[in-house]
């Protein structure tokens, strides 16, 4: 064993488990890419006639790193986070139970996990969430001979509760209020403009640079070039209007706004011309957005991530299809779009009711 690796990462006189730390050295250990060259060497060194690693040295902390570090993983750091922060509550949950060793959990301990994880959290969304995480991660760790019974079995993939899904329709007068209330205010109104006229993302807005700004003289358009969710790349067209308004707010920062391919600086800057923390911008937006009362059409609090639905519902009204919509915004199938986004306008495009009238009915009413 390399001296160098943490401790957690390996078995420990004493159980695994039961000194499993809380603090936010663990997290950042386990998201340290840079261990993997540490702790892979040991499971080379301990490896089979038939390719099998002996993973019976590593501990379920080491287990959990070698999982979100593997080569055939492509997880960005957010995910990755996520990862990390799903399994150690899950990993504390065993402890606080008397597990202290996921070799030795049974099929029926994990349902009954479920039950209580159901009983936690209501809402079928955070419980597929992490059950999809810890199903997943004991696949992988029964796949790998970790495990000697697929645990995975114990647990039940959640549906989703479609009525539990939040209503986030904003309508365009109540969009309308919000830009007039922000209208003396180009920075936070470009922000607010971008998310409606593109459905980009924060994180799709905050990570380019300027230089990622590019104008096509065929189309006459300005197109902002950015990575996507799944590590694809958007050409998102930005509108004159929206980039006057950007423009204005990066002048007063004292940054350039001619069209540089050099230009290193942020295209959505902070108010010191850096890169924004998504964490940061995204508290920011919602409170903005509560500032102007900009609201859903139930009078929901609005996040940024509603802007994407308002985008795909206007560009739908405006007879754009679904299959275009879904590639825009990036999602991996037309029915994440149809289901999620589009769910409501579909239903009214569906029925049938504009298909019969009552010709001859007349009232004292009317």
């Amino acid at each position: 064993m390399n001296n160098q690796t943490p401790a957690p990462f390996f078995i420990q006189e004493g159980e695994p488990l039961s000194t499993l730390s809380t603090d936010r050295s663990l997290r950042d250990s386990l998201l340290d890419p840079e261990l993997y060259s540490v702790i892979h060497p040991y499971l080379i060194d301990h490896e089979d006639e038939n390719g099998n690693y002996d993973y019976s040295g590593v501990s379920n902390i080491g287990m959990v790193y070698l999982y979100i570090h593997r080569k055939a993983g492509s997880r960005k750091r957010n995910t990755r986070a996520e990862y990390v922060r799903e399994l150690l509550h899950f990993l504390r949950h065993l402890v606080e139970t008397g597990i202290n060793d996921i070799r030795i959990l049974k099929r029926g301990q994990l349902e009954v996990y479920q039950r209580w994880l159901s009983n936690q959290y209501p809402k079928t969304k955070t419980q597929a969430k992490k059950i999809t995480i810890i199903n997943a991660f004991l696949s992988w760790c029964y796949k790998e001979g970790y495990l000697k019974r697929d645990l995975s079995r114990g647990l039940t993939m959640v549906k989703l509760d479609k009525k539990q899904i939040p209503d986030r329709e904003i309508d365009e007068a109540t969009l309308q209020r919000a830009i007039d209330f922000y209208k003396h205010d180009p920075k936070f109104l470009s922000l607010l403009v971008l998310l409606s006229t593109t459905g980009l993302r924060l994180n799709e807005i905050i990570t380019p640079k300027w230089k990622d700004l590019y104008y096509d003289s065929v189309r006459e358009k300005h197109y902002l070039r950015t990575q996507t969710k799944r590590d694809g790349v958007r050409h998102a067209p930005i509108k004159n209007y929206v980039l006057q308004v950007l423009i204005e707010y990066r002048r007063r920062l004292g940054l350039n706004v001619d069209l540089n391919p050099n230009d290193e600086s942020p295209f959505y800057p902070n108010r010191v011309g850096k890169h924004y923390l998504l964490t940061s911008l995204s508290a920011i937006v919602t409170r903005k957005m509560a500032a102007a009362n900009l609201r859903t059409t139930n009078d929901e609090k609005a996040t940024a991530h509603f802007m994407r639905h308002y985008f795909a519902r206007s560009a739908f009204q405006n007879g754009a299809t679904t299959d275009r919509i879904a590639k825009t915004l990036g999602h991996s199938s037309s029915k994440v779009t149809e289901e999620n986004y589009l769910h409501r306008e579909l239903k009214k495009d569906f029925d049938v009711s504009d298909f019969v009238e009552l010709a001859g009915f007349k009232s004292d009413f009317q």
